[in-house]
């Protein structure tokens, strides 16, 4: 598991994962809008790659005292070339019910149905991406 000193700290690996990606030149469309040194939200609106596929994303992050990242709440949204498919993993408290809406679900082309998942994070869900459509 990684350690990040404060939220700076985290906001500069998530953009170097993408820069060192190859897989996109979009970069720059990574925000932080940090609360206090170890609570804000990182996000992009889309992050374009080159096949013309995009990531949208919001992470709202917290950096425990021992440097580990928390996530309260996220959502990775991911759009194929031409918006043909399309799959998104949310972390959503404010709306969990127990069955219908978990905690920590999968979206998958649908709104519905939500597949319960586990806690994920941008690491995951960009290597995946990086695994599945680009390492062929």
């Amino acid at each position: 598991m990684m350690r990040f000193k404060d939220i700076r700290d985290y906001y500069f690996h998530v953009k170097r994962k993408a820069t060192t990606s190859d897989c996109t030149n979009d970069w720059n469309a990574i925000r932080l809008k940090p609360l206090n040194r170890h609570e804000g939200s990182v996000r992009a609106e889309p992050l374009n790659f080159k096949d013309g596929s995009l990531l949208r994303f919001k992470e709202k992050i917290v950096i425990n005292e021992a440097g580990f990242v928390h996530r309260p709440s996220y959502a990775y949204h991911y759009e194929g070339p031409g918006n043909h498919f399309h799959f998104r993993y949310d972390r959503d408290p404010e709306h969990q019910r127990p069955v219908v809406h978990e905690e920590c679900h999968l979206h998958v082309i649908h709104k519905e149905p939500r597949f319960k998942t586990h806690a994920t994070s941008f690491d995951e869900v960009f290597d995946f991406i990086v695994a599945c459509f680009y390492n062929r």
